[in-house]
């Protein structure tokens, strides 16, 4: 009976070890939410003496949430594989900037089909991400330097596509991709708070994406070696892992991503410019790192991605609804960044402990 009760503390300890980072990242969201709620309750009824629903809850108003993280979550799930397997891509944001130019170019100016334009320009992602992962998996060289060269030749590449000139679309090009779901409903759209609600079909993407990634890495024997790579190379090496390929693999997965994702954010922007994914990567990051994903890797899950990214957009809305500064916006967003990460780590800390003092009880 002994050996069952502490197979069982052992289990439930690893389950919660698992989505303490989740859980951490997820009562963050939810406290942060309820504070603004709070404020802008507080702040209506001594404005106007009536209490008015809040407006961060209007459902119009948590659609427009996710229709601005849906480029940088789809990027953050090829980031959440990358970084799961131990690396990073400092390249992603450039490498938007260079799919949304060479896309703009080639059907503006050279006449092609957008669909073929977006196929070509997906299929550039993915070369580019298989020569840097190549040069990673077989050198094993740092992820970190190559990406950045890769970030910087990216940039060069598209300056050059374009002549450094921004290139703008016309809007039946990718329109098909923003129509609102809702008018499939009702025609003359669905308003709720006397507002229509927004749902571009590229949502779903983001939705269909990020559910197909979670199976991927949860259920398939090649989502298991990403773990076990990023884990320790060395012992998936021993155990007969081809760690090579299966970094190799993940970069390809990240350049699709990128493509995706950067046609979603080339249908919301319009133009082909290098200010697009300027600085994308930074978000992109930091929303994997929110998440729970570990920067050493074989830590942290798809759905910890997911969450992260739409809090990263949560707190900008919210502060833009509150008229806060930018200045003080990018302030508190750091420190949101800092609490999430820190309150994952402790969280870690005392849940080890924990488990610790009841293996000593148990003997």
């Amino acid at each position: 009976m002994s050996d069952i009760r502490k197979h069982k503390e052992k289990k439930s300890f690893l389950i919660f070890k698992k989505n303490s980072d989740l859980q951490t990242v997820s009562l963050v969201t939810v406290a942060f939410v309820i504070a603004v709620v709070i404020y802008q309750l507080i702040a209506g009824v001594s404005k106007n003496g009536v209490v008015a629903f809040p407006s961060l809850l209007y459902p119009s108003n948590i659609l427009n949430i996710l229709i601005q993280a849906t480029p940088v979550g789809i990027l953050a799930l090829g980031m959440t594989a990358v970084m799961l397997a131990g690396g990073i891509d400092l390249s992603v944001g450039m490498m938007t900037s260079m799919f949304s130019m060479f896309v703009a170019k080639v059907v503006m100016h050279g006449g092609m089909h957008i669909g073929w334009a977006l196929l070509l320009g997906i299929m550039i992602c993915i070369t580019l991400e298989i020569i840097m992962g190549a040069i990673i998996s077989v050198l094993n060289v740092e992820s970190f330097i190559i990406t950045l060269g890769g970030q910087i030749a990216c940039r060069g590449i598209g300056l050059l596509i374009t002549r450094s000139q921004e290139v703008a679309m016309d809007k039946q090009h990718l329109g098909w991709l923003k129509e609102n779901l809702f008018d499939l409903i009702n025609p003359e759209g669905i308003k709720i708070f006397s507002r229509k609600l927004q749902l571009p079909y590229y949502v779903l993407i983001f939705v269909a994406l990020t559910i197909i990634t979670w199976a991927l890495l949860k259920y398939t024997r090649f989502g298991r070696r990403i773990y076990a790579v990023g884990n320790n190379p060395q012992a998936a090496y021993l155990s007969g892992i081809n760690v090579r390929s299966t970094k190799l693999l993940v970069y390809i997965f990240n350049g699709l991503c990128v493509g995706i994702g950067a046609t979603t954010l080339l249908t919301r922007v319009g133009t082909g410019i290098i200010t697009v994914g300027q600085n994308l990567e930074i978000d992109v990051i930091a929303a994997v790192v929110i998440g729970g994903v570990a920067m050493s890797g074989g830590k942290g899950s798809v759905m910890g991605a997911f969450i992260g990214s739409i809090l990263m957009f949560t707190i900008s809305n919210a502060m833009t609804l509150m008229g806060i500064q930018s200045e003080w916006q990018y302030v508190v967003k750091g420190l949101i960044i800092i609490i999430s990460v820190a309150g994952g780590a402790l969280s870690h800390l005392f849940s080890t402990r924990k488990a610790v003092r009841q293996q000593k009880a148990a003997l």
